[in-house]
């Protein structure tokens, strides 16, 4: 009796416990750390309004120094300004970089730059900046063809910590000539199905094979969001929506 019910309850916790089932991670990336930071991706918003406002009433629980979001706010456009309502209340600065859907659905950018720089932070497509009170310089691609920018200003307060965001995780192999204190990316969505193993059952172009976690790369510490939301099904197995803590 017990083989048979397995997969029953496999498929009960795959659609309707873990895609709600917020975790926490946290890394420390530094033996004496000037930032504390949340790092979330792939919302894909879909009007449950109540899952969204769980997330960030808990990244408001965490504290940080400021959030950073990489990418896929919404599939469909007419959705955006619910979803961004609810981003507006995030307590600290606010950064992000635009992912494949937001392209794809032609969401507007300057209404999700508006809500960010609301927070103190900024939407940051192919834009760099100061945060942190100066303790770190963020840089954002914009595009999985996007350049990477020029280096920060030397000065004699230049930022500690330099972070970049990155909607794809395949965009660390591209540096060759400059290091980062952290990279972030998302895209992946850990395969939003796992096998104990295994790993990810399927992952979409863009990410070749960084989909989730913490790696070390050539050009600085990588880290992947599983995501917060789900693309084609509701379904999430072994992989649960998570926010993840680094200091660095």
């Amino acid at each position: 009796m017990l083989v048979y019910s397995t997969p029953v309850v496999c498929a009960a916790d795959a659609f309707w416990v873990e895609p709600s089932s917020l975790v926490v991670k946290r890394h420390r990336l530094s033996v004496d750390p000037v930032v504390r930071l949340v790092h979330f991706s792939d919302i894909h918003f879909k009007g449950d309004r109540s899952f969204l406002k769980k997330v960030v009433q808990r990244i408001n629980s965490l504290s940080p120094d400021l959030v950073c979001f990489t990418g896929d706010i919404v599939e469909d456009a007419a959705l955006l300004p619910e979803a961004l309502d609810l981003l507006s209340d995030v307590e600290v600065p606010l950064y992000g970089v635009p992912g494949n859907h937001e392209h794809w659905c032609g969401a507007s950018f300057s209404t999700i730059s508006e809500c960010f720089r609301a927070t103190g932070g900024d939407w940051l497509s192919d834009r760099s900046t100061a945060s942190a009170g100066g303790r770190c310089w963020i840089e954002g691609l914009g595009s999985e063809a996007s350049r990477f920018q020029d280096n920060p200003p030397e000065s004699e307060g230049s930022p500690q910590k330099r972070i970049l965001l990155s909607h794809y995780p395949a965009a660390a192999k591209g540096i060759t000539d400059r290091t980062y204190d952290l990279i972030l990316a998302g895209h992946s969505h850990g395969g939003q199905v796992r096998f104990p193993f295994i790993g990810p059952l399927i992952v979409p172009y863009g990410v070749e094979g960084y989909d989730a976690g913490l790696y070390s790369t050539p050009a600085g510490p990588l880290h992947v969001s599983v995501g917060i939301g789900t693309f084609f099904l509701p379904v999430r197995f072994l992989c649960r929506p998570e926010l993840a803590v680094i200091e660095i």
